[in-house]
């Protein structure tokens, strides 16, 4: 491997890259339209449903939450980007209204009385753009676009019980799209939303089951991630270099994995850390054999150096 040139290892290291991406991509997409939903839950009649049959996109995602249906129920009515946010990720929630010139997005960490009786058909849960069509107390709030959306597009979040400690609670889009819209693009523009959803879900199931996320988990899980993601950058130039063989290649691979779970499964802070400690051996192993490598060039063994005599003549 040592005797390819840079350019060679360029070629190799952003043809396996892409080759990654790609079956990454296609494999999340595969993913996102049943993540975490039972079969039962793909195919349950739920409320909302009638108000677009024939819909070009169904979404539909679940998780578990350790609480009671009105413990969740509370925290899922009083959602909106001008009451309490969508305990998703602030600093990309933020991102969309920055054109406006206000920042509206602050994630509320207790229930708000106020918010808990929204009139039906005016309050915003997007802007303008997504109302509350409807609620039941205890079991759904459903959204609905308004005529400023160029589509047809149904929000609904739906708990129900498993047991007296557990509840599901289910998040389905109904969408359809206007006609002239590419339905390939349109997937990939939702699909990558997910990963705000998925944050969402988890941020409701936090604060559901009485766990308040402290104001530094933000921050700190962006700082594992950009760790991360310049580990594989650090991987990417040795092995280019060529310093370390393949183990650098292997360790730029491990790092396109492991920035794919923290973005779209975003697993809990301890599993986080792991994978961080996982990729930071990967890095240090690469300066360990290169710092050897390195040793062995400037100072040859004693049978290279035999060699090398026996090969002078004698005079």
């Amino acid at each position: 491997m040592t005797k390819l040139k840079p350019t060679k290892r360029i070629f190799i290291g952003i043809g396996t890259v892409i080759m990654l991406l790609v079956a990454g991509f296609y494999w999340i997409s595969r993913q996102i339209p049943n993540w975490g939903s039972k079969p039962e839950e793909v195919n349950l009649s739920l409320p909302g449903d009638e108000l677009i049959p024939t819909p070009d996109l169904i979404w539909n995602h679940a998780i578990t939450i350790h609480a009671r249906p009105e413990q969740i129920y509370p925290w899922l009515i009083q959602m909106g980007d001008s009451r309490a946010a969508f305990y998703s990720i602030t600093f990309i929630e933020n991102l969309f209204c920055m054109t406006s010139g206000e920042c509206r997005y602050v994630n509320a960490n207790r229930i708000h009385d106020e918010w808990q009786n929204p009139p039906r058909g005016e309050q915003g849960i997007i802007m303008n753009f997504l109302v509350i069509q409807d609620y039941q107390p205890g079991e759904f709030v459903l959204a609905r676009n308004t005529a400023e959306l160029p589509l047809q597009w149904t929000w609904l979040w739906y708990v129900y019980p498993l047991n007296q400690n557990a509840s599901r609670l289910v998040v389905r889009h109904r969408i359809d799209a206007p006609e002239d819209v590419p339905m390939g693009l349109f997937n990939l523009i939702m699909n990558s939303g997910y990963v705000m959803e998925r944050a969402m879900m988890l941020g409701i199931r936090e604060r559901a089951e009485g766990r308040i996320p402290p104001a530094v988990e933000e921050p700190l899980w962006a700082i594992l991630w950009l760790l991360v993601f310049f580990g594989g950058i650090i991987a990417a130039v040795n092995f280019v270099q060529g310093a370390t063989g393949y183990h650098a290649l292997g360790v730029g691979i491990e790092a396109v994995v492991i920035l794919f779970i923290l973005t779209f499964v975003q697993p809990p802070f301890w599993l986080r850390l792991v994978l961080l400690l996982l990729m930071a051996g990967g890095v240090m192993i690469i300066y360990w054999q290169k710092a050897k490598n390195q040793s062995i060039a400037s100072h040859p063994t004693q049978t290279e150096f035999s060699t090398s005599q026996a090969d002078e003549p004698p005079f």
